[in-house]
């Protein structure tokens, strides 16, 4: 006669060691265990199959060459503000998921914020889920080239995968012409990412009024509502580490 699965566990519990204590005790709460790393498994997959499409669409990795050794362990801290910006950038990372809210990384070139963002992005990635680095002249240089009749991407399977990617980090946030079709692009993606519960980060030399005045109140409400905003008001150290911050 086959034993029936309460009889099963019954006797799994009884041969474990004392010491160890069980993730289930029952066989619905087994059944439930397999239901959500089944679940996992999926979303591990779909998220990997995301980065993949993106890598494909871009034409790289979700990091840029240049930054894809950057760590927290090895960013250089030489002041209480630099520890700041660290551990703002690791507890971002830390509560990842728990809140929709971007972050805002503010100071002059080669104070460190591409390397930060970069090392986030890394952490992330290899967590599972789906994250890029670009700045925003790739970005309207990836979104223009759809125009063309030749291309083998569409405008609309662009935007749907950069608002689906778990963390878009745009750089140089605010270098651009400001013309009105590059506002509207960059308003349009942060929004439509913000609805869908998908965090930006944005890496600029702004202050907060100019970049009110760029992306507008709402967006930088939603931007910083939940997220964070770090300045980065060091002195550049790209000259003491060879160009490469």
């Amino acid at each position: 006669m086959m034993a029936s699965s309460t009889d099963v566990m019954a006797r799994l519990l009884a041969l474990k060691p004392a010491h160890v204590q069980p993730r289930f005790t029952t066989v619905d709460g087994w059944k439930q265990f397999q239901a959500e790393e089944a679940q996992k498994s999926n979303q591990q997959i779909t998220d990997r199959n995301r980065q993949a499409r993106m890598e494909k669409i871009i034409g790289r990795s979700g990091i840029q060459p240049l930054h894809q050794k950057c760590s927290f362990s090895n960013y250089v801290v030489e002041c209480p503000e630099q520890q700041a910006a660290l551990d703002a950038a690791k507890g971002y990372v830390a509560s990842f998921g728990n809140t929709h809210g971007g972050f805002i990384f503010s100071g002059n070139t080669g104070t460190g914020k591409n390397h930060l963002a970069s090392a986030m992005a890394r952490n992330l990635i290899a967590r599972g889920h789906s994250a890029m680095v670009m700045t925003v002249a790739e970005l309207y240089e990836n979104h223009r080239a759809t125009f063309s009749k030749d291309s083998p991407v569409k405008e609309s399977d662009l935007l749907r995968d950069l608002c689906r990617l778990d963390l878009l980090v745009l750089d140089e946030v605010g270098l651009q012409k400001g013309s009105d079709y590059e506002i509207n692009l960059l308003t349009n993606i942060v929004d439509r990412r913000q609805l869908q519960l998908k965090p930006t980060g944005m890496l600029t030399n702004k202050t907060y009024d100019e970049m009110v005045k760029m992306v507008g109140e709402r967006i930088m409400d939603r931007q910083t509502d939940g997220g964070i905003w770090v300045p980065f008001t060091w002195a550049s150290m790209r000259s003491r580490k060879g160009g490469k911050v």
